[in-house]
């Protein structure tokens, strides 16, 4: 396991006792509430000049990577309930890993973690993680706590991938999202460690998102349509000289990929100098992706850093014991008491 004590500590805080808690509302009949990452990629244009040439398509040849080590990582938020001023959520993640030689999965879980996020506490809670995970200091405020809470989530996620490219090695790492630095929550030396990391130990780190801000100057389409009526395993890119405006926040080369003929187009980045060959890392990704083109390993680590609906309501009696608080009287029958 990795070590996350300094991040564990900063993260589940204490609040007054006696505060007011309105749990979320929660139905067991929706076993995994829905719960979505921020989006930190505004909109941005990709020139369509000479599309011809930058739009050319790669064929992908489907290869299990059996002698190779694959880790997967996803992490996950939920609001647990409001308070006056706030809110108590809760923060997971997860690590996949198929060891080299072998077919079968180890799960590494982290959390779930209490999370309580208020108006008077979400600046300190914010510049400590920033401080823990990043090493130096901030001058940024947190914004509202939902968003606030979102953040927690990407600093005990970043921590990790910090973490599993410094200790493990020769692996293909495979995290959900993109390697864009010099955002708010994403410093670009943070990301840059990360690439740098990755490569001192022989790993090659994958990005993939299942959607991108990136847009085609022309048609005003994602770049993901750019393979749309392809029914073959495939890639096209590196497309990112050809992004408008900030392209210095790339920091890795910016495919669009299919990696199963019927599957759905996904955006890749892969850092441009990775110890196995790009087209080797696609050959490699064809070969992990499962229904819809997705690679089953980061699949695995979603469907693992999730909270089920019994979870969650398991977490909400605890934050209420833990941090001494009330629950809400529900005024319904109140207001409506037939």
């Amino acid at each position: 396991m990795l070590e996350i004590d300094k991040v564990v500590s900063t993260i589940c805080g204490k609040i007054p006792e006696g505060l007011i808690f309105e749990p979320s509302n929660t139905r067991l009949t929706e076993y995994f509430p829905s719960a979505s990452k921020g989006e930190e990629e505004e909109v941005n244009f990709v020139s369509a000049e000479d599309q011809e040439e930058w739009n050319r398509v790669h064929p992908i040849n489907p290869k299990y990577p059996i002698d190779s080590q694959v880790i997967a990582i996803d992490s996950t938020s939920v609001t647990l309930g409001q308070l006056p001023d706030g809110l108590v959520g809760a923060v997971r993640a997860s690590i996949i890993i198929k060891a080299a030689g072998e077919t079968n999965h180890r799960l590494e879980r982290y959390g779930p973690y209490l999370v309580p996020v208020t108006n008077q506490n979400k600046d300190l809670l914010y510049r400590e993680l920033y401080k823990t995970v990043y090493g130096k200091e901030t001058k940024n405020k947190a914004p509202d706590c939902l968003k606030t809470l979102d953040r927690v989530r990407n600093f005990l996620e970043k921590h990790i991938q910090l973490e599993v490219v410094k200790h493990y090695r020769d692996s293909l790492i495979l995290i959900d999202g993109s390697l864009i630095g010099g955002t708010v929550t994403d410093p670009k030396v943070i990301i840059r460690k990360i690439i740098a990391g990755s490569v001192s130990n022989g790993n090659s780190i994958v990005a993939i998102s299942k959607s991108t801000g990136l847009t085609l100057q022309q048609t005003k389409r994602n770049i993901l349509s750019l393979l749309e009526n392809v029914y073959e395993p495939c890639y096209i890119g590196d497309i990112r000289n050809r992004i408008t405006q900030k392209k210095e926040r790339y920091l890795g080369h910016i495919h669009v990929a299919k990696l199963t003929p019927l599957g759905e187009p996904f955006r890749v980045d892969i850092p441009e100098n990775t110890p196995i060959p790009h087209s080797e890392i696609f050959n490699q990704l064809a070969g992990l992706a499962g229904d819809y083109g997705y690679p089953e390993e980061l699949r695995l680590a979603h469907m693992t850093c999730v909270l089920s609906s019994i979870e969650i309501l398991e977490l909400q009696s605890a934050a209420i014991v833990i941090h001494g608080l009330n629950m809400k009287e529900d005024l319904r029958p109140k207001i409506f008491p037939l």
